[in-house]
């Protein structure tokens, strides 16, 4: 069973960066903003839009907030501008054999006893931390995410899981994490039901 949700909301400052937020090249005088300015599809919005190295301050924007959770937890979107203010700490990104992951540099996989691969969900749960402290950010900024945002860090989290339990080499490592996978998995999906799938 993991619990993670009994953690301070403000933690002390960290300065590593998202990687997605590093400064883009200066443009020159004569550029036009739009040229120094790249597009891409929004996932989110369904549009095409100018990127964004700042992300917006206050209210959930409309739209699918699972999919809104999925880029922030993918490193695909930045965290809000004003989050580390809010939350205490500023989330940073690693490269995965499976994408970009954005974490909290302060959670950890955490289970009564410490039973189970705590260490070696230790990535996955420094994820899912983030999202549940994007939950709390929006809960705090009086714009709480739809549901569909806490199932969707939950459904990432079981995908992290069961990515380091296939990637083992050997065919009991790979049915051991298996095991393990679901079990953590499961713990936090009930806990994510019992809870509404509101702010933890």
């Amino acid at each position: 069973m993991i619990i993670r949700n009994d953690r301070p909301a403000a933690r002390p400052s960290v300065t590593s960066p998202v990687a997605s937020q590093e400064a883009p090249p200066q443009a020159s005088p004569a550029a036009s903003p739009a040229a120094a300015r790249p597009f891409q599809q929004d996932t989110f919005t369904k549009g095409t839009q100018a990127l964004q190295r700042t992300a917006q301050v206050g209210a959930a924007p409309p739209g699918d907030h699972g999919a809104l959770m999925r880029e922030y937890l993918t490193g695909a979107r930045p965290p809000p501008a004003d989050f580390e203010q809010v939350m205490g700490y500023t989330p940073y990104t690693i490269q995965t054999e499976h994408g970009p992951r954005a974490q909290d540099p302060f959670g950890s996989a955490s289970a009564p006893g410490k039973i189970g691969p705590d260490m070696e969900f230790d990535p996955a749960a420094k994820t899912h931390d983030y999202g549940y402290d994007l939950l709390r950010y929006y809960a705090k900024k009086g714009t709480p995410l739809e549901p569909e945002a806490r199932k969707a860090a939950d459904q990432l989290f079981r995908e992290d899981l069961f990515h380091y339990a296939n990637d083992q080499k050997g065919w009991g490592d790979r049915m051991k994490f298996k095991a393990w996978a679901q079990i953590y998995a499961t713990a936090v999906e009930l806990n994510s039901r019992v809870q509404n799938y509101g702010p933890p």
